[in-house]
């Protein structure tokens, strides 16, 4: 069954050919940023497939450590110089055991080096400024350390982490409280201020809770009253799954209907409530608690096999950017970072790294087409949602109509009829779908695509599709 979307006939109708009206909120570059846990350890810097494929994505920001790695880095060790005795003494989750088998991972593969080298190699490659996490734990000068080393091959960084989730319970187990969290954090704050004084730092923000009296909600009016810091982090993972979750990660899913169509389903319609609802309400409840921009540095899917590397994975991914990208009520979002660019995961990377072969996620496609926004210093973007259509308008500091991403989150395809400007440029079509939310890419990260010249007067939209229509000469 075809059906046409009225308003989107009457945007397509002067696709190319209108200018924009001023808008409200303006895209920032700094959104388009990847989190580097693991990938050094399981994706090789010195292979230049790897790296051709992280440089078509265009990343803007790249972040080191990483979460738990950052927590416990230290700088000048091999690999994260892991010290095993600290990381016993303030975590009482997994990382314990996660921490060991880095390591010996890194010395199977002879890495005995920091990866803090491979790093500005990545960041080099891609021109990419950087964010870094240092180490709450350690009272030293690690983090100066690493920044005087990066700076010293002219890489940009755009801030420091006061630590990664430190107020989690595997934390909080061993004591660690929110007055220990203020103590170590403005000590570090201050530190990295005196020798760089423009040198923005963040601080970790707890989950939002409902009772004003549950820790997370003490720790995040405690922290409100300080001024020792420049913006807030936050990890925004979107469960679409009923179940227990612990760590970022799904540990028992229940199943919720009898067929992975009836499900999938399921899942769709809480990634698109928690994308236009949970999302915003979210950001504006720390809004209302901080009076400062907001660094998301890692965000993806609640990590599970079922929804892993998926189209549903891959919808989701650019349906979340390019929201940020044009609703208002998230301008206080000033960076992210992708949770995460490489490691041997399923759920969250987009490159498996294996002794043998990269494999390439469902994600990859989708970052690669949104990465063309910041290739054509788009300035802005408006949007209209219609009948799970959602239609991004990406306007350039001239105020023409140079981009329009048109993401179908129907099981249908979609026919657009045009009404095509006579007078305006040719227009190219790139359409990146597939017939089941939960199909799952070939090894390279393919699942079905398009790529054609515009000429009728109509558009069809696949089912389950991101279509992006771009102008040239």
């Amino acid at each position: 069954m075809n059906f046409k979307i009225s308003l989107i006939y009457i945007f397509i109708s002067f696709l190319f050919s209108c200018k924009s009206q001023d808008a409200l909120h303006t895209v920032n570059d700094d959104i388009f940023g990847f989190a580097t846990s693991n990938t050094f350890t399981y994706c090789d810097i010195n292979d230049t497939f790897f790296i051709n494929k992280v440089k078509d994505m265009s990343p803007r920001i790249l972040r080191f450590p990483g979460g738990a790695m950052g927590n416990f880095y230290h700088y000048g060790g091999i690999g994260y110089g892991f010290d095993f005795e600290e990381i016993e003494k303030y975590d009482a989750g997994k990382f314990v055991e996660r921490s060991q088998s880095l390591y010996a991972a890194a010395l199977e593969r002879g890495h005995t080096y920091d990866y803090i080298n491979d790093f500005i190699t990545l960041a080099k490659h891609t021109n990419s400024k950087v964010i870094l996490v240092a180490n709450m734990f350690a009272n030293n000068d690690d983090i100066i350390k690493m920044i005087r080393h990066i700076q010293s091959h002219d890489i940009e960084i755009i801030g420091v982490e006061l630590g990664s989730e430190l107020s989690n319970r595997s934390f909080y187990i061993k004591g660690y409280t929110i007055d220990n969290y203020i103590k170590d954090a403005k000590s570090c704050s201050d530190r990295i201020k005196n020798e760089f004084p423009n040198m923005r730092t963040g601080i970790v923000a707890a989950p939002l809770h409902k009772n004003p009296l549950h820790r997370h909600s003490i720790w995040n009016k405690r922290l409100a009253k300080m001024d020792f810091f420049d913006n807030i982090i936050i990890h925004s993972y979107a469960k679409v799954l009923k179940g227990k979750k612990e760590y970022g990660e799904m540990i028992k899913v229940i199943p919720e209907a009898e067929t992975k169509e009836e499900s999938f389903n399921i899942y769709k319609d809480r990634t698109i409530d928690f994308i236009l609802n949970k999302f915003p309400q979210e950001v504006k409840e720390y809004n209302m608690i901080f009076d400062k921009d907001i660094w998301i540095t890692e965000w993806n899917f609640q990590m599970s096999r079922i929804t892993a590397n998926t189209m549903l994975q891959a919808l989701f991914v650019s349906n979340y950017l390019l929201t940020i990208m044009s609703n208002n009520d998230l301008s206080s979002i000033s960076l992210t970072t992708y949770h995460n660019l490489g490691g041997r995961d399923y759920g969250g990377s987009i490159f498996r790294g294996d002794k043998k072969y990269l494999e390439i996620h469902s994600t990859y496609i989708s970052f690669k087409m949104i990465a063309e926004i910041f290739k054509k210093e788009i300035t802005h973007v408006d949007y209209n949602i219609e009948n799970n259509i959602m239609t991004y308008q990406c306007y350039n500091s001239e105020r023409d109509l140079d981009l329009v991403y048109i993401i179908n989150w129907n099981d249908k395809m979609v026919n657009l009829k045009l009404d095509m400007n006579q007078n305006a440029r040719s227009h190219h079509v790139s359409s990146f779908y597939s017939d089941n939310l939960f199909d799952n890419p070939d090894r390279d990260g393919k699942l079905k695509s398009k790529d054609y010249d515009l000429k009728k007067n109509h558009l069809i939209l696949d089912k389950y599709s991101i279509t992006m229509i771009s102008s040239f000469e």
